[in-house]
């Protein structure tokens, strides 16, 4: 894993050395939700991020994440920042590499890994295989998404993700719908659940977008280990 830490850092210095001033903006989106578990809402989470991708020519790029989570039940504010390299095989098609920090209460954990994204018609795919590192230990982590707008604004989605922590493993899976304001702006709700070693616990949330740029949106959503937590 070293070694492909390594591959991912010079793919994002390369990324970052290049021209910024021929770099143009394409996307981007501000984000605001809430979520918690249904059986005790105070143990809730709010987050409010925001991403914005460039372009150094036609196939390369770079996207920024950059969120706050407010732990109501942890009395915690935990931030992430998270930069991706991205190259793009097509209009619809893009691969890429991430290396992100999570940090919280003093503490900071490293993520990193590879990402690949698909866009058809009015939805989408994507997927990820990460590496998260701090000083006490490391773990894996995966996901998937996707979904897709149906008409007059209602779109439908879904997504899992898992991670594995020095013997400790957890699953989040949920199924979101939306509804568009407008061109840029969409409302969505989400349930789902969180599975841990210990047992299952069920998830709501809900939340707004505002995506802007010439392809009003990103190609890649955010990498953090925060995402894996609905509440807490």
């Amino acid at each position: 894993m070293q070694v492909l830490s390594k591959h991912i850092l010079a793919i994002l210095g390369f990324i970052l050395t290049a021209s910024v001033a021929q770099a143009e903006m394409t996307g981007g989106q501000v984000k605001l939700s809430q979520s918690g578990f249904t059986d005790d809402f105070s143990v809730a989470k709010t987050n409010i991020s925001g991403s914005v991708e460039l372009a150094f020519g036609p196939q390369f790029g770079m996207q920024m994440d950059l969120g706050v989570n407010m732990l109501n039940f942890a009395d915690e504010t935990a931030t992430n920042f998270v930069t991706h390299g991205t190259y793009k095989l097509g209009d619809s098609t893009a691969l890429g590499a991430f290396y992100g920090m999570d940090a919280v209460n003093g503490g900071r954990t490293d993520v990193y890994g590879v990402e690949a994204a698909q866009n058809f018609g009015t939805g989408g795919v994507q997927g990820y295989l990460g590496r998260a590192e701090d000083g006490d230990g490391s773990g894996t982590v995966l996901g998937v998404s996707g979904g897709m707008v149906m008409g007059n604004g209602v779109g439908i989605g879904g997504s899992l993700d898992h991670g594995s922590f020095d013997g400790a493993s957890l699953t989040r899976y949920g199924l979101r719908g939306s509804f568009g304001l407008g061109d840029s702006s969409k409302m969505f709700a989400e349930l789902g659940a969180l599975n841990t070693d210990t047992g299952s616990e069920t998830y709501a949330k809900i939340g707004a977008t505002y995506n802007f740029g010439t392809n009003s949106g990103l190609m890649f959503g955010d990498r953090s280990l925060f995402n894996l937590l609905p509440g807490l």
